[in-house]
């Protein structure tokens, strides 16, 4: 089970191991996302779903969950016997007002029944070294994840991948924190570019990740056909909303983990292709 819309290579990797998607669609209401707790309930109890993947923090919607929403999901999956794997993988990114609480850490019962997948390649810009780390408490668990990763033997790591990850891990504690704050600054900037040039298509709030969400519905075409213009337009390339599930479509995705003066150039190319 997913709670669309969501990462894109959720449905690719659930599809590849040959089973099938049940979905939880996210509720888009004033400007945000909230979890649909009904739906999920009458999913969950189905007895075919054995697995929820959690995004946390959300790509694309941008929340970080609570730890009331966290502690709410956990009992869902528990009273299912429905395993929870946390895909954490921005949980180093989240703004002002706002705070990540790791899905196994909510309790015991959640630790030993989850599990969680972090990685430096986002905050730290290292998804070139390819290292990431699977976190279990349970035994059992532990043992399925190794013969997995195995199949194929290629579960092994470079040396420099994991000096990388212990060097980011370990020292660069004031470097993420400024990052952080850049990062917020920019989707300000976004937030009032939009707000002063592009005011019918709202930006979705953003409390974590570096990936702003946009609302182009007024446009009445499809995040393909949006992102198409785009490019030939305003020779900008961004991720078309369709890509995270048929609830992302009219949505495009824009990436603002770069210089200022960079997203400003991008922000002006997209006014100049929506502007007519």
């Amino acid at each position: 089970m997913v709670q669309t819309p969501v990462y894109n290579c959720f449905f690719s990797s659930i599809r590849n191991n040959g089973c099938e998607i049940v979905t939880n669609p996210l509720i888009y209401i004033n400007g945000t996302y909230q979890i649909n707790f009904d739906d999920l309930e009458k999913k969950a109890a189905d007895p075919k779903v054995k697995l929820l993947l959690l995004c946390n923090p959300h790509n694309p919607a941008g929340r970080v969950w609570t730890k009331q929403e966290l502690v709410r999901i956990g009992k869902i999956c528990l009273q299912n016997d429905i395993l929870i794997v946390a895909d954490e993988i921005h949980c180093e990114l989240f703004f002002p007002g706002h705070t990540y609480t790791p899905f196994a850490s909510v309790s015991e019962e959640f630790l030993m029944h989850s599990v969680t997948c972090t990685s430096p390649s986002k905050a730290f810009n290292l998804a070139g070294l390819q290292i990431a780390n699977i976190i279990s408490a349970d035994t059992n668990i532990r043992m399925r994840i190794e013969k997995a990763i195995n199949v194929n033997e290629v579960c092994d790591v470079n040396p420099f991948g994991i000096e990388a990850l212990m060097a980011a891990y370990n020292d660069s504690e004031e470097w993420l924190d400024k990052l952080n704050h850049y990062l917020f600054a920019n989707y300000n900037y976004l937030k009032n570019y939009f707000k002063e040039h592009l005011l019918q298509f709202p930006v979705i709030r953003l409390e974590g990740t570096y990936l702003v969400w946009i609302d182009c519905s007024v446009l009445k075409l499809s995040s393909k056909e949006i992102v198409k213009t785009l490019l030939k337009r305003g020779k900008i390339r961004v991720n078309e909303g369709s890509l995270y599930g048929e609830a992302g479509d009219h949505f495009i995705r824009i990436n603002i983990a770069c210089p200022r003066q960079t997203l400003i150039d991008g922000l002006n190319r997209i006014r100049c292709a929506l502007s007519n």
